[in-house]
């Protein structure tokens, strides 16, 4: 009889400890975000992709939604919220701010400007079926050109090279688009410099609210380009 008890014992043990393990590796940071992420709740599916590397500090996030409810829902650059792994906000710029960079204008207001202040329609990617978070394309070159423009502040705004920085800006950035049924959008973000202390670890949190769920993401943050 107690033989049979420490076997069963043993038994619960391990299952126990298979558990603990699943639970670690469903939370670990270590997976990449570049190659893409997918979370699959009960109201919707949400995919992100980020670049490979920071841009000026700054990291690149692709955010699509698939929409598989009868009713339209509603995707927009303030439902998504970017976090350190100590739990530190991200801030998301805003459009106008990324705007003003490309053309040189940073004055106070582009500067407060809030990713929640997002409100013109914007170009969105229709799906079969299938998240394809690389078809959101448009603002990844012209915002890589908009950090590396910063430290000149002083770019034309008539330039033909700026306007087409900005219209790429226009078409790729979130704001806020309304998903069919049956389909799924989405767009880029940009994203403060991140700093990480010397001490923590350097991994983030993406949490995406969609159609009342919230997808999280958590993943290794991308080395300095």
């Amino acid at each position: 009889m107690k033989k049979h008890v420490r076997v069963q014992l043993a038994c619960v043990l391990l299952l126990s400890g298979a558990a603990v393990t699943s639970a670690i590796a469903a939370t670990a940071t270590s997976q990449t975000a570049s190659v893409g992420l997918t979370s699959t709740l009960n109201k919707g599916i949400v995919s992100i992709m980020t670049d490979p590397t920071l841009a000026g500090g700054r990291l690149i996030i692709k955010v699509v939604a698939h929409n598989p409810t009868a009713e339209p829902k509603i995707l927009s650059a303030a439902d998504v919220h970017v976090f350190t792994a100590a739990g530190k906000p991200v801030p998301v710029l805003g459009l106008d701010q990324l705007i003003a960079e490309v053309s040189g204008a940073t004055d106070s207001r582009s500067r407060d400007h809030q990713s929640s202040n997002y409100s013109r329609p914007q170009a969105s990617t229709s799906a079969t079926g299938e998240l394809d978070v690389t078809g959101i394309t448009g603002a990844s070159d012209a915002v890589g050109r908009t950090v590396s423009t910063q430290s000149s502040g002083h770019a034309a705004a008539d330039d033909p090279a700026v306007q087409q920085q900005i219209d790429g800006l226009k078409a790729g950035i979130l704001q806020s688009v309304t998903i069919a049924p049956g389909t799924a959008a989405g767009g880029q973000l940009v994203t403060d410099k991140i700093k990480f202390p010397r001490k923590e670890e350097k991994a983030l949190r993406v949490v995406v609210d969609f159609n009342g769920e919230q997808h999280e993401f958590n993943f290794e943050a991308p080395p300095a380009g």
